[in-house]
């Protein structure tokens, strides 16, 4: 359910009432039964909300939807503030989720926003879900990919101080993430993907006048992904990339606003969060709590529409356990 005092209920409710799923999908939301109630009471009342305690068996009658609520919600939460409550209820939902996708018991998490003020009020010190679920699951590397209608995009570092940005890129990194974008590709887009590396510094470092990152890190990392039969290419000054139509299955990106801007642009808030190197499949919408228009009824729930059909194709092509 994600944080309970930003949009993630309201786009949960209004997703369920607008957007049926297939007959087949089973789905069951882990988060706080009264939260969604009220939810449901102001922004789709035509939804019942039906409290389980385990994953149901059968799919949800028409306009009904299961919440399997771990009680760990200790006190109301006001709409539109991070809290220590928010964000201690926002990580167990996660946990929660992640355990039963371990257990196999569900083929996909889908995830409505946390926020990390919240969470870190509760003493939880990641900088966004990729690291929490990273984490939790045990796995070596995660890369956060967003895909909008017809871009992808991948990301070296996350959510890191942009002074932190050059320490963090290594020609390791930029391999590892080359190497999961590449095989998820492979299992969900096509047989030969192709790769475009975008460099760190304006035009690439133009020579080393601007910086040598390109040279020495990120050229070695695509000569060693080249030489195992992977399509990559670049370095490209992503100014000139970004500007063009892009012929390219996905593009790796140094850091986060120089990889989200253009995507996000480009598939105007209705982009989807893929976590790739996970041991379970896990998408997000594109967006944040959004405290601002928090529980006010205009959050648009395009975002986790897109996220939900995507979630039906995805555990129906793939399967869990592969990353």
């Amino acid at each position: 359910m994600g944080d309970p005092a930003g949009v993630g209920p309201e786009i949960i409710v209004k997703s369920f009432s607008q957007y049926p799923l297939p007959a087949s999908s089973r789905v069951v939301v882990i988060g706080d039964v009264c939260t969604l109630e009220r939810a449901a009471r102001l922004w789709a009342t035509g939804l019942s909300i039906v409290p389980v305690t385990s994953f149901p068996e059968l799919p949800a009658e028409k306009n009904q939807l299961c919440v399997l609520d771990p009680n760990t919600m200790s006190e109301d939460i006001a709409p539109g503030v991070a809290s220590l409550a928010g964000g201690s209820a926002s990580v167990e939902y996660i946990k929660k989720a992640v355990q039963m996708a371990l257990q196999q018991e569900i083929d996909i998490i889908v995830t409505a926003p946390i926020s990390k003020e919240s969470i870190h009020k509760a003493g939880h010190h990641y900088p966004g879900h990729t690291e929490l679920l990273g984490e939790l699951t045990g796995a070596s590397k995660t890369v956060l990919m967003l895909a909008g209608k017809k871009l992808r995009v991948a990301l070296v570092t996350t959510h890191a101080s942009i002074q932190d940005v050059p320490g963090l890129i290594t020609t390791e990194a930029i391999y590892d993430t080359l190497k999961l974008v590449n095989n998820w590709l492979v299992r969900h887009v096509t047989a030969q993907p192709r790769i475009a590396v975008v460099g760190l510094n304006p035009h690439c470092g133009d020579g080393g006048v601007f910086g040598k990152e390109e040279a020495e890190t990120i050229v070695p990392a695509i000569e060693k992904a080249q030489k195992e039969g992977i399509l990559a290419e670049g370095p490209f000054s992503a100014d000139a990339l970004f500007s063009r139509t892009i012929q390219h299955d996905a593009v790796i990106a140094m850091y986060h606003d120089q990889g989200m801007i253009p995507v996000k642009m480009e598939s105007q808030g209705h982009a989807i969060n893929i976590t790739l190197g996970l041991p379970i499949l896990r998408i997000s919408v594109d967006h944040g709590t959004a405290f601002d228009i928090a529980w006010k009824g205009i959050a648009d729930p395009t975002s986790m529409i897109n996220v939900l059909q995507s979630a039906a194709q995805f555990s129906k092509s793939a399967c869990v356990g592969k990353g």
